[in-house]
């Protein structure tokens, strides 16, 4: 996110006075980089809408561009906020197919709204996402960055590629191709660089297997690449390259679209000098197991998602919450996940999530039926252990049923979480 607010600011900076920047460039190593940028600006720092009140909100928006069918329709939303006080950023990464309210249009995907808004007449796109966008978080969107499909590509082909570790290979038959075809797409698992055509199935594929078919998976590699693109815009290679950011500018300004100045760009670069990435927090809205999300399906047939509390309560507090990593300080704890289901993997999938919260001690197999409507928890501790049982209550959205430890049975875990159909994705 921090590169892409640079090279913003300097497009901004060629489009507004490209002959101050040619002349710019010829001394460019006479004067600091950013004392560079302000001589081209011709102006000081701008505060930033949302900096007074602690908190700045983006909306990071990728669009197929004219080339493609449904141009204006988002494949990727992310809303990003920045903490002026403890330095931290959070992402949070929309799915396309969650059913929201336009203004105007009723219950629609979020995708279409900066097409909607296109309608309305050219560029006004951003403005009706900002406002739906808005709406479903209970956050003010300050700035919003557009950036197309063509844009993205020559973007990262003139960073001379983005370094990618695959964390999980996959193969996606149903790729996009020309003229409503599809292609196969394969990646391997393991650290490559990726080129800006690669770079993009990577992040727009949506069919692979291997866990990786589904929208929350392109989310979080979506993520991914973000986060790369930071650090090669960042890097000295391109920082102190003034003719590459030209190239970058040349290439992007058809692509890319913004409402953020050349002026704010220089404040906000301030603001975030120093963020590394242990300081930038991801969540992805999803179908998981603690996800907020279900599926369903329209009356069309159409596949949909709508949110697992329909007042969209619970996202509005994810979405405030994006910029808090922290867990309670549980105390040590063993607990045994218990599948009550038939669906395969539900057990082992929300294993890894207790373990990412903190639970070192954690075991999974299935339960004696597989016919439990809801999830169960017992508690087998006699009340020692409340920080952990309130954050398994906290993910379960169930109350613990105290037990005592059954007598010669030998080491007793401290929780049992049977996984109903409550559970499933």
């Amino acid at each position: 996110m921090y590169g892409l607010f640079i090279l913003l600011s300097l497009s901004a900076i060629w489009l507004a006075r490209l002959p101050q920047t040619q002349a710019t460039i010829i001394d460019w190593n006479n004067y600091p980089l950013w004392e560079n940028v302000k001589r081209l600006v011709g102006a000081g720092d701008k505060p930033l809408q949302g900096e007074n009140e602690g908190r700045i909100n983006f909306l990071l928006m990728g669009e197929g561009g004219p080339q493609h069918d449904g141009p204006y329709l988002t494949d990727t939303i992310m809303l990003a906020s920045l903490d002026i006080k403890t330095k931290t950023v959070g992402l949070l990464s929309i799915p396309r197919d969650l059913v929201v309210p336009i203004d105007g249009y009723g219950l629609r995907r979020i995708n279409n709204a900066n097409a909607f808004g296109e309608l309305r007449g050219e560029g006004q796109g951003p403005t009706l996402a900002k406002q739906t966008i808005s709406q479903l978080v209970g956050l003010p969107i300050h700035y919003y960055i557009r950036l197309d499909f063509s844009a993205f590509i020559k973007l990262v082909d003139d960073l001379g590629g983005l370094p990618i570790n695959v964390d999980q290979g996959f193969t996606d038959t149903q790729y996009p191709g020309p003229h409503d075809s599809y292609i196969t797409v394969s990646f391997s698992a393991g650290l490559q660089t990726m080129n800006g055509d690669t770079a993009l199935k990577y992040a727009r594929s949506r069919h692979g297997d291997n866990n990786q078919g589904s929208d929350f998976a392109r989310a979080k590699r979506q993520q991914q690449i973000l986060l790369a693109m930071k650090q090669k815009i960042l890097s000295p290679q391109t920082l102190f390259n003034p003719r590459r950011l030209l190239n970058i500018y040349q290439d992007l300004s058809s692509g890319l679209l913004t409402d953020i100045s050349a002026q704010e760009i220089i404040r906000l670069t301030s603001l975030l000098k120093g963020i590394t990435s242990e300081q930038i927090n991801h969540r992805v809205l999803d179908t998981s197991p603690t996800g907020l999300l279900k599926e369903t399906i329209g009356q069309d047939g159409a596949y949909l998602l709508i949110p697992r509390v329909s007042d969209y309560s619970e996202i509005k507090q994810a979405a405030q919450d994006i910029l808090n990593n922290s867990t309670p300080n549980i105390e040590q704890a063993n607990l045994i996940v218990k599948n009550g289901t038939n669906i395969t993997g539900l057990a082992e999938n929300f294993s890894q999530i207790l373990r990412d919260k903190g639970f070192d001690q954690v075991s999974f197999n299935n339960a004696d039926r597989r016919d439990f409507p809801t999830s169960l928890l017992y508690d087998y501790t006699g009340g020692t252990k409340p920080k952990s049982r309130q954050l398994l209550e906290d993910l379960l959205h169930t109350t613990a049923v105290q037990l005592e430890a059954t007598a010669g049975q030998g080491q007793q875990p401290d929780f049992i979480i049977i996984l109903g159909q409550d559970r499933s994705p």
